[in-house]
């Protein structure tokens, strides 16, 4: 019998709290309850989703995902995204289904991509969450760009410190602790800024495709237009068959040029299922550096602890001239990392 079948078993009464019978019968939260039966009625909702995990084709966090994300569309544009998104979510991690689906959609319907950043930024919170000895977690929802704004001005600060006895986490905890309750803070090194990356097309209105916000994804256009408003904006040159940006220099250590480039077509780490965004990554040279390859296709974002693991385990990389960038595991086998277009493909 389902957790579903047994709720609708129980006196018409009692279904209002459903919740406190599973949770005496489970010896779990109310909470923990409620999610289960959330989780239920979600799942049941979209049988396509729930026949692929029941086969073991997607696991039961990226049939959650796939679902939540599909609930602003149209039945039809629903159907559409659901088949193209299980598919994906078979050969590929969560974070990288994630960021396939949000640009699917964006793409599918941007008004309803618009719509339900709009219901999400009304669950703005602060919330205090009470940990183990005498330590509590103190979590704020807003919105992705408000939240990096907010982590590169602590960050700034933080790395502008003495070095002393703290580590970075530390300081930036202790900062983001000062800032809140009005102390004085060491002042920031230089100004706060965070990286947007969208088409011209899309900046000038003229269509609605999602921008990139470095370290996040895709936003909506409408969206991004209001963040980059004011901004300093520069040129990057995509192919247009591709989308990807095109390849700058050759000299052994990075240009900025070549960093934000870089950071533009790689916008996280390019180890599998990482999310450091770029501009906190070491760029590393795929191919052992030759005196003439620091070049786009030879250099990758990765976080200092995926650096370390290519350059000192047996985990190896290579670069295909897609932009792929494919993993050897020390056991041999292999997975692909694909690379984020910055503007749509031409449709031919």
């Amino acid at each position: 019998m389902t957790l579903l079948d047994y709720i609708s078993d129980l006196d018409p009464r009692d279904r209002e709290f459903s919740e406190e019978i599973l949770m005496r019968e489970l010896r779990v939260s109310r909470v923990k309850a409620a999610r289960l039966i959330d989780r239920a009625t979600d799942l049941t909702s979209r049988p396509g989703v729930l026949k692929a995990m029941a086969e073991g084709r997607v696991d039961e966090g990226k049939a959650l995902m796939i679902i939540d994300l599909l609930r602003v569309l149209s039945v039809v544009h629903a159907a559409i995204a659901e088949e193209a998104l299980l598919a994906h979510a078979e050969k590929n991690p969560y974070s990288t289904t994630r960021q396939y689906a949000v640009r699917f959609i964006h793409r599918l319907d941007p008004t309803a991509a618009e719509r339900r950043f709009q219901e999400k930024r009304k669950t703005r919170l602060v919330e205090k969450i009470n940990q183990d000895d005498g330590m509590a977690l103190l979590r704020v929802l807003m919105t992705a760009h408000d939240a990096a704004m907010v982590y590169d001005h602590i960050n700034r600060i933080a790395r502008s410190l003495p070095k002393d006895d703290r580590t970075l986490d530390q300081k930036r905890s202790d900062i983001a602790r000062d800032l809140l309750l009005g102390r004085d803070t060491p002042a920031p090194q230089g100004r706060t800024m965070v990286y947007l990356t969208m088409p011209i097309t899309s900046a000038l209105g003229l269509t609605q495709d999602p921008a990139i916000l470095g370290g996040y994804g895709p936003i909506p256009a409408p969206i991004a237009r209001e963040i980059a408003a004011g901004g300093v904006w520069k040129r990057i040159l995509t192919d247009p068959v591709t989308g990807a940006a095109e390849e700058i220099s050759n000299v052994y250590r990075p240009t900025a040029k070549q960093r934000e480039l870089i950071a533009a077509r790689y916008p996280t780490c390019m180890a599998i299922g990482c999310n450091q965004p770029a501009h906190r990554c070491d760029l590393d040279h795929c191919r052992r550096y030759n005196g003439e390859n620091t070049t786009i296709d030879n250099l990758r974002p990765k976080c200092r602890r995926h650096h370390r693991m290519k350059t000192h385990s047996n985990w190896t990389c290579t670069n295909q001239e897609d932009g792929t960038h494919t993993w050897t595991t020390p056991s041999g086998k292999t997975e692909d990392v694909h690379p984020t277009p910055i503007a749509e493909p031409a449709p031919f």
